[in-house]
């Protein structure tokens, strides 16, 4: 039974104002602590982890710290604060915040007596993390020897030898690794702590730590992962099909046909309960033997036929086009390379990041796959053009400097809580809006009003009106609607800069826009947030005020409507006038794209070697998955759907018979062509295309052309009242 530690919330909401000082004044911490830090995470270890063991030879020495919260040292956690420069009263906070713990528990409504707890970091404390890391940081600033690299990850500590050599180091790498953690207070856990050669025999002479001989392992749990001496992950891989399997059963329990879940519900269930197992460890599971990768596709394989209540001779190609999910090896991919581009953009110091933007700028060599970087790499050309990658990251702009958390920001945002919000009458919402735009306009003040927009083909337009003036710029191919947005109310700040306006009122419909900028935070938009707090802070400093106002769209607000007409003109320009540097987004799209293309190629490839089902399947949907009807029952929808997917029916493949139709009682050897084409019951199939419908006279041409062209609501009206075969 593990206790659960309730703190006062005044004191944590007490922790969290401290917290964001303390972390403005320590900024960044060590690029080898990856827990507890915005911008970092398990992933970005494992990879890390991985990249040191880019060969597949050396050793790993996973560490265990003994009780490493409730035995931290305050005084330790206090003189690593002051060697960061940490001084004055927040220094004085920090150290009364270690004083006078005591802690009581509470069991079956009697509390035993308090205790006083003079170490440790308190377990649901906010300002615990980021004092442990602080603590962790001084063994990571230890130098081990050459090709010897200490990660940390919370309290999960590994040491990585990276040589082949590493057996005559790795004892006086361990011993400093041990006096260290003494003097810093922690205590290692000699029982739990691992040694894992990998492609290497077990060395001849005990590794000690402090004296103790550690065990050497051949596989061993770190971050979740089950790593293996040969770096294969097949155990990774059966573990996950294992957590997949108890998922799985849920699954099927909400995918029942009378009272079960929607596809929708089910599809969502999928991808964040199961899939995410997989996702988790995406970055170890590019470089999977052939017959270990198939292996773990029998997940999505089977999740695919619960949702879809499909039999087990439904062809896979077509279950995938009709789920919207990519290849489970281009997802794997895809998720990869999300984790290297947080590495080579957020951590460019890490040796990791620096071999991925090398080998990634290089053409593909299909040779080069020898160890996991190299592979992870020839993966990624695949997709297509990954150099984007290496792409310089997007950066504040020059002038801005981070101001202290305690200052109020110089824009003032006015967003009003209207009971009906969006859904209100437009009337309603056009009159409150004039009604707040009159509130806010003062006799010097400059009303702006901003517009962001995206055609369908992907290019972008920003445009303000100011009075008489209208400004507009096409914006960098790709963006999103919520960069164009901030590119409208940057583009109207550095006008009213330029003009020298006192009151700035800026007027936008993009709700998402004005709460990034109220934030205060530059998000994934650095370049264009510092950009409009420099420019609000020019306002304000020559005595000005900047006003962010949320207005409704499209209920009738002029200056509302001419600038959005303004942005859609932008849009078709020819000239970028706005370049934009690409943020994550930009960069993984084309990769997106590719792994969904990979699907629909697969399914050409079916079709070309003339799969039935394939064939039917594009000819019955064009490849198009069925849109969301909410208001249809799951059952009807399972009707609906086995029609496109134009499987066999059981007794043709298991029973091997000819039965009479269930409707009409006649002897077919395809029960499902004779539904479409030949039953009297779907005689309104047929009626309705008597006009327009070209009959070939090949049955298995004509049927699936038939559902393609039947009216939604008749299909749903007939197979309502007569199921088709199964």
């Amino acid at each position: 039974m593990r206790p659960i530690s309730l703190l006062s919330c005044i004191g944590k909401t007490a922790e969290r104002v401290v917290q964001v000082r303390l972390s403005w004044r320590l900024g960044p911490l060590h690029p080898r602590i990856f827990a507890y830090h915005r911008k970092r995470n398990a992933a970005q270890c494992l990879a890390s982890f991985l990249g040191e063991l880019r060969g597949r030879v050396g050793m790993a020495v996973f560490l265990d710290l003994e009780k490493a919260f409730e035995l931290a040292n305050p005084l330790v956690i206090v003189s690593a604060l002051v060697a960061r420069g940490i001084r004055g009263r927040l220094l004085s906070w920090v150290q009364d915040f270690f004083l006078d713990r005591a802690a009581s528990v509470r069991f079956q409504g009697s509390f035993s007596p308090a205790y006083s707890h003079p170490n440790g970091t308190l377990q649901g404390s906010v300002l615990s993390p980021i004092l442990f890391n602080i603590l962790i940081e001084g063994l990571l600033d230890v130098e081990y020897g050459r090709g010897v690299t200490l990660l940390a990850y919370a309290d999960d500590l590994v040491l990585v030898f990276s040589r082949r050599d590493c057996y005559t180091q790795a004892n006086e790498a361990l011993s400093q690794l041990y006096r260290w953690s003494a003097e810093l207070g922690l205590k290692v856990n000699m029982a739990k702590t691992r040694y894992m050669p990998f492609a290497l025999s077990p060395p001849a002479f005990p590794m000690l730590l402090g004296g103790h001989p550690l065990a050497c392992v051949t596989t061993h749990k770190y971050l979740g992962v089950w790593m293996d001496s040969r770096l294969k992950f097949a155990c990774h891989v059966r573990y996950m099909r294992e957590r997949a399997r108890s998922r799985m059963a849920a699954l099927r329990f909400l995918s029942r046909k009378s009272l079960g879940a929607s596809f929708e519900v089910l599809r969502t269930f999928y991808i964040h309960a199961i899939r995410s197992v997989i996702d988790f460890s995406a970055i170890c599971m590019t470089g999977l033997a052939p017959q270990i990768a198939a292996s773990l596709k029998v997940v999505q394989n089977d999740a695919m036929r619960i949702m879809l209540h499909a039999p087990l001779w439904t062809r896979l190609v077509n279950l995938r086009l009709e789920c919207g999910l990519p290849l489970l090896r281009g997802r794997v991919v895809l998720r990869a390379a999300a984790v290297i581009l947080q590495l080579v953009q957020h951590r460019p110091q890490l040796p990791v990041s620096a071999l991925f933007k090398r080998l990634l700028l290089r053409p593909p060599d299909p040779c080069l796959h020898r160890d996991w970087v190299r592979g992870l790499v020839a993966a990624l050309h695949e997709l297509g053009d990954a150099t984007g990658i290496c792409e310089e990251p997007d950066t504040p702009c020059v002038g801005y400097t981070e101001p202290p958390p305690w200052t109020s920001p110089p824009i003032q945002v006015v967003v009003p809580n209207a009971g009906g919000g969006r859904n209100a009458v437009p009337a309603l919402l056009r009159r409150e809006a004039l009604a707040r735009i009159d509130a806010l306009r003062r006799p010097a003040s400059a009303d702006y009003y901003t517009y962001g927009s995206v055609s369908a083909d992907g290019a972008a337009g920003a445009a303000f009106i100011c009075g008489a003036a209208v400004v507009s710029w096409r914006v960098t191919q790709g963006v999103s609607v919520f960069q164009t947005e901030l590119v409208a109310i940057l583009g109207a700040l550095r006008h009213a800069s330029q003009h020298a306006s006192t009151h700035v009122v800026v007027h936008s419909d993009s709700l998402s826009a004005i709460q990034a900028v109220h934030s205060g935070s530059l998000g994934d938009n650095p370049l264009l947030l510092s950009s409009i707090y420099v420019c609000a802070a020019r306002v304000v400093s020559a005595g000005g005020s900047v006003t962010l106002h949320w207005v409704p769209g499209h209920v009738g607000l002029e200056g509302n409507e001419h600038v959005d007409q303004a942005a859609q003109l932008a849009c078709s320009l020819r000239e970028v006038s706005f370049v934009l540097p690409s943020g994550t987004h930009q960069i993984l799209q084309p990769l997106r794209s590719t792994v969904m293309r990979w699907a629909r190629e697969e399914h050409q490839v079916c079709v070309a070697e003339g799969s039935h089902s394939a064939t039917w399947y594009a000819a019955a949907t064009c490849c198009e998955p069925l849109p969301p009807l909410p208001d249809v029952p799951n059952a009807v929808l399972v009707h609906i759907r086995r029609l496109r997917l134009g499987f066999l029916c059981y007794r043709q493949t298991a029973l091997a018979r000819t039965d009479p139709c269930d409707f009409c009682l006649e002897l077919e050897e395809e029960p499902l062509l004779h539904y479409v084409l030949r039953c009297p019951v779907t005689h309104a199939f047929r009626s309705c295309l008597a006009h327009t419908f070209v009959w070939s006279g090949e049955d298995l041409r004509d049927a699936p052309a038939v559902i393609a062209g039947i009216p939604l609501p008749t299909l749903i009206r007939v197979v309502t009242r007569y199921p088709p075969p199964r």
